[in-house]
């Protein structure tokens, strides 16, 4: 009996010891990785709203999916909004930035993070597929599987028609968000 206690000791002491020294790594890295996830935030409203020279966040009616809208200015004129969306893809949330110019056009979608399939939904990010939403009318959008014959169809890629719905409805939430805020007046 005295071996038990003596061994459960020591691996209580073991444990305790490699929780602490992972709690410390934890609040050492976690300030870094705070800093650099909104770095690539910022990065993101630029990328998606690239007239903008500011972003202010503002208040915005619920939509499904939406965590966050920030307004574009240049100059202190309203250019447009950053709309920050998180979808459900095929292997886990899709969260992206979507730009929409005050006169109602998509400016372009950059991905934050995402746990597609290497290869196939990942590709999401990849211009092949991102750069079509670039440039459409801020309306509905559909996911298209062969060539888009309309302003308002997306292709697919190829093997990942769920990641490709899953942003599409991100962009269309965005839109959404739009319209509620008083934009395609």
């Amino acid at each position: 009996m005295n071996e038990k206690v003596k061994l459960g000791t020591i691996l209580f002491v073991i444990t305790a010891v490699t929780g602490l020294v992972l709690g410390a790594v934890q609040q050492i890295t976690a300030g870094p990785i705070s800093k650099t996830k909104e770095a690539q935030r910022q990065e993101a409203f630029r990328k998606t709203l690239p007239e903008a020279d500011s972003f202010n966040p503002v208040k915005f009616p619920p939509v499904s999916g939406v965590q966050d809208v920030q307004e574009g200015r240049k100059g202190g004129e309203l250019v447009g909004y950053a709309v920050t969306v998180s979808v459900k893809g095929y292997a886990g949330p899709v969260v992206f930035v979507t730009g929409i110019g005050s006169d109602g056009i998509i400016r372009g979608i950059s991905m934050l993070s995402q746990s597609e399939t290497p290869g196939l939904g990942a590709k999401a990010s990849e211009p092949s597929f991102s750069d079509q939403f670039r440039g459409k009318k801020a309306q509905v959008l559909k996911v298209v599987k062969s060539a888009p014959a309309k302003d308002d169809e997306v292709l697919a890629i190829s093997g990942a028609t769920i990641t490709s719905r899953a942003v599409t409805e991100g962009v269309n939430s965005a839109v959404e968000v739009f319209e509620k805020m008083g934009g395609n007046r």
